[in-house]
């Protein structure tokens, strides 16, 4: 579907951009916060569509307020919510809360639902969810405080082992040290996770470890929802390439070289990139998307999502990591993979949010429809929404 048309399609609506909004006085969170690109890709993509909107920040205190005024006010226009909203709500961040309240309220909305929100909010469920579909994810096992636990671990996962928050966005309490092949490492840096991070509560849903699989990584994107197979669309993968100089137990996505902060890891030598991006092409790039469509049906995928795998260097074998609902989204590859991908794929940004836009559309459609609407007027919107 052209702009042109997309334009046409979005003439009876005015879109909310819902984007998270964390009052703090801490720079690194700040940063972590800052919305200024997104802002500036957004009003691109609008002015290209010649479609109304606004973007709205939206707080764990004002969401519910503010999402009953967007129903108010939109008299002209029916509301069409472009959902950014992404936090665990546990240290001040909205998320599935707001899909909650768009439900309630009755408004079109995109990405997740709450199914998908919360599946994959905290990965245990998701891991769980991916063994319960036989599809292939790296040895795991949840750490508790009872007592016993941790003994013989090692043994039952394989080394080494990762340690993981539960629920961390954004690599949130993942560190090189988290990468472990005792025991008594792993009791060691589990104590100091405990600790969490400048204020942020990193046990959210506890804690879990997982082999960690040496070799390549690749991530992929879907828009779409798993249930509507036909509109689903897997874009093409891209490897993430970390930097030669690091060892092997080190090519992961910490936090703070994701992030550059480096309060306790080092930057890259020759202020070198952290990793780059490499279009994978061939088998392997039909293998990674059929691992993903297996992964997002598991988790009942809905909206979009970008997927992580990791590859064993040895055996060849595809490792399912997790599926990101609510992922962040931009055209620029610093920022976020999926710029990568959709510069692997020849797609621009507008084509994407359009394509979120439109699944949105589709999903508010085939509620009507199960809510026993006339077949005839919704099979006409139907055919529009292609």
């Amino acid at each position: 579907m052209r702009n042109a048309e997309v334009t046409q399609l979005l003439k009876p609506y005015k879109v909310w951009v819902l984007a998270p909004y964390l009052d703090s006085n801490d720079p690194n969170l700040q940063y972590y916060y800052d919305f200024t690109q997104s802002i500036n890709e957004y009003t691109r993509v609008f002015d290209e569509l010649n479609t109304e909107w606004k973007w709205q920040p939206v707080t764990v205190d004002n969401f519910k307020e503010i999402i009953r005024s967007i129903a108010i006010e939109s008299k002209e226009k029916t509301p069409l919510v472009l959902n950014l909203c992404d936090g665990d709500e546990v240290n001040g961040t909205p998320g599935v809360s707001v899909i909650h309240e768009l439900e309630k309220e009755g408004l079109i909305y995109t990405g997740s639902d709450a199914h998908f929100y919360t599946i994959t909010t905290s990965k245990i469920p998701m891991k769980k969810a991916f063994d319960k579909a036989g599809v292939a994810t790296a040895n795991w096992r949840v750490i508790t405080e009872k007592k016993g636990t941790v003994k013989g671990i090692c043994k039952r996962v394989g080394t080494p082992l990762i340690i993981k928050p539960a629920v961390s966005g954004g690599s949130m309490g993942v560190s090189i040290k988290n990468v472990v092949n005792s025991e008594e490492e792993l009791t060691e840096r589990v104590e100091e996770i405990k600790k969490g991070y400048r204020g942020w509560n990193l046990l959210a849903d506890g804690l879990f470890v997982e082999q960690f699989i040496t070799g390549p990584e690749y991530t992929t994107f879907i828009t779409g929802s798993a249930n509507d197979p036909d509109h689903c669309i897997v874009y093409e993968p891209v490897e993430r390439v970390f930097h030669p100089s690091l060892p092997e137990a080190e090519k992961f996505l910490s936090f703070d070289r994701l992030w550059e902060i480096y309060e306790e890891e080092t930057p890259m030598p020759g202020a070198g990139n952290f990793y780059e991006y490499r279009s994978v092409n061939g088998e392997l790039s039909g293998r990674l998307k059929e691992l993903s469509r297996e992964a997002y049906k598991a988790c009942g995928g809905k909206g979009y999502t970008r997927i992580d795998i990791r590859q064993d260097a040895n055996t060849g074998k595809l490792y399912m990591l997790e599926a990101n609902a609510q992922c962040g989204l931009s055209e620029d590859e610093n920022y976020t993979s999926i710029g990568a991908i959709l510069k692997a794929s020849g797609v621009s940004f507008t084509t994407v949010i359009s394509e979120i836009l439109k699944d949105a559309l589709r999903r508010s459609i085939q509620k009507e429809n199960a809510a026993g609407k006339s077949k005839t007027s919704l099979k006409k919107k139907l055919v529009r929404v292609k």
